[in-house]
């Protein structure tokens, strides 16, 4: 019988299949080495992107802030204008306020009436004067309430006086100075 010794080639066999095995680990192990490397530099290279557009937001955010900043400003500034404008405004609308008032006035004072003092106080005028008789006076106020320009004509008091010799009535009137509205001051249009 022939008798064939298998062992020493079962054994290079195994021996062949080990290497086999640890070239292929070894050649595993190194592609993923490889691609954990490639894969790492890649999100390395995200990371460092991701980075610079960190840096340019936070630089367009401060940039941005300074433009709200400015805008702010602008709004604080219009602000400002906008009242100085109403100053304005307020200001034109009442020019002609005294001139319409005095002219009012001086055509409704009879020849019997000599006016002393006229002052105002938040929109009340206080008007003191002679008169040569207290039917003078009532008519003086009787033409001041027909006056469209104001209002509330009030007697604070009539007396006698002698005055060089002769007597006259020495009388106070408080009445309301009624507003002018814009742009009717030229045409002397007085509103109630």
């Amino acid at each position: 019988m022939i008798r064939i010794n298998l062992i020493p080639h079962r054994e290079a066999f195994r021996q062949q299949q080990i290497i086999e095995h640890i070239t292929v680990f070894v050649v595993v192990l190194i592609s993923t080495i490889v691609l954990l490397a490639a894969i790492d530099a890649w999100k390395t290279q995200d990371l460092v992107d991701l980075q610079g557009e960190r840096s340019s937001l936070q630089s367009r955010n401060t940039k941005l802030t300074k433009k709200i900043g400015e805008l702010k400003n602008l709004d604080a500034l219009r602000q400002d204008v906008e009242r100085k404008l109403a100053i304005v405004d307020e200001l034109q609308a009442g020019r002609f306020r005294t001139l319409i008032t005095l002219k009012t006035l001086a055509e409704a004072i009879p020849e019997s009436i000599w006016v002393k003092q006229l002052s105002e106080k938040s929109g009340i005028l206080s008007l003191a004067g002679f008169g040569e008789s207290s039917q003078g006076v009532a008519a003086f106020m009787r033409a001041l309430e027909k006056q469209d320009a104001f209002s509330n004509v009030q007697l604070q008091f009539d007396n006698s006086l002698d005055k060089d010799g002769i007597e006259v009535r020495s009388f106070e009137l408080t009445f309301r100075r009624v507003t002018v509205e814009a742009g009717e001051a030229e045409k002397g249009v007085v509103t109630k």
